[in-house]
């Protein structure tokens, strides 16, 4: 079968880039995309590495593979959309506590912060793609700010939540965390088939092995979503292709 879904692959160092370009190559397909990560959270952001990675990359992959920048902050975000390779067609803000240096919980400030970084995004010609946390969509002690992940989606070209902590919490609550972001978007009266959403694969925190992996993937296609983002780390290149090779059965 073939796997309907386009997914975004992170990578953050040249390990998963050479594994994106060798072992996991066979599963890429045209319209995916690949997520360079460069200065996020204290990390300092690196030109270099992303000019590297991309003529890595660009020739290794099926033709219409998306590129994308992912850092923290405005500054590093400005220079990318300046800077960045041009095969690099979006920017990911990374805006969660402890990464974006203006970071808050206060919903509005959160929104004027994404106007920021859209405006320096579109300014050079590239979409502007949030990448919040997603502890809001059903931590208990933050339902006050109000947070709202379709109102995001007004203020930038694509978001997508981090939703991986709810995967890791099992079934239930993955469950209940698509809910809500279904509900946010049919609110406004957006289609909640266009809702972008998280799996990390790797062992323990916000993690999932390839087997629940799988599991949580299918629930969420049998809803409707348009992509899915995955996070990885190479010691665990194993179950991401078990989890790639599955999403293909």
């Amino acid at each position: 079968m073939t796997r309907s879904i386009p997914i975004s692959l992170a990578a953050y160092n040249d390990a998963m880039v050479e594994a994106i370009a060798g072992a996991v190559r066979p599963w890429v397909r045209t319209g995916d995309e690949v997520d360079l990560v460069s200065g996020n959270h204290d990390n300092p952001l690196s030109l270099a590495n992303l000019g590297r990675w991309c003529e890595r990359l660009v020739p290794q992959l099926p033709t219409g593979t998306l590129f994308a920048a992912h850092t923290s902050g405005l500054d590093n975000a400005a220079t990318l959309a300046d800077q960045a390779p041009a095969a690099v067609r979006s920017i990911l803000l990374d805006y969660e506590p402890n990464f974006d240096p203006a970071f808050t919980w206060e919903f509005p400030p959160t929104l004027a912060h994404l106007d920021q970084f859209s405006a320096r995004c579109r300014g050079r010609g590239r979409r502007a793609i949030a990448y919040p946390t997603g502890r809001a969509i059903q931590e208990g002690p933050l339902q006050h700010f109000g947070w709202d992940y379709a109102e995001i989606a007004g203020h930038v070209d694509d978001v997508y939540p981090q939703t991986q902590h709810w995967a890791s919490l099992g079934a239930a609550s993955w469950a209940s965390a698509l809910s809500k972001l279904r509900a946010q978007h049919s609110r406004r009266g957006i289609d909640p088939r266009s809702l972008v959403v998280q799996l990390t694969i790797g062992d323990g925190g916000n993690a999932i092995l390839a087997d629940p992996a799988v599991n949580r993937f299918r629930e969420a296609r049998d809803l409707g979503i348009r992509r899915l983002f995955v996070w990885w780390s190479p010691p665990f290149l194993d179950e991401l292709s078990r989890f790639l090779t599955r999403l293909d059965q």
